[in-house]
């Protein structure tokens, strides 16, 4: 199931554009990272997250969304519920190809909640 998980984060991962993806618990925890190198902007995008996951989850939902983007900073940031306890964040270059990261996101949630379910 990890492994399966974790193929799935590196498919994601190669997309060019692409800076990081992360699996986190609805809590806002981090529980699986993909990126190559340390860079100070993503991990203030990560502290960023973990304090609003749960809040833009529940706005998610009021509003009946499947998935919603946030430009912090120089990034574009996909967030999209992946199961009933985790949410898949994609993180990419604001030039990177919207409507691929966005379908190959949509993708990778549906096959986690394939493992977790």
């Amino acid at each position: 199931m990890i492994t399966d998980i974790e193929d799935t984060l590196d498919r994601l991962y190669e997309i060019e554009g692409v800076e990081a993806c992360i699996l986190y618990r609805i809590d806002g925890v981090p529980i699986i990272l993909k990126a190559t190198e340390y860079k100070e902007h993503l991990l203030e995008t990560m502290f960023w997250l973990e304090k609003q996951i749960k809040h833009v989850l529940g706005e998610m939902n009021k509003e009946g969304l499947k998935e919603t983007i946030f430009f912090f900073r120089k990034n574009r940031i996909l967030i999209t519920p992946s199961s009933r306890s985790t949410v898949l964040v994609t993180i990419t270059k604001a030039e990177a190809h919207q409507q691929l990261t966005s379908m190959e996101t949509i993708r990778a949630s549906k096959i986690i909640e394939e493992c977790i379910s």
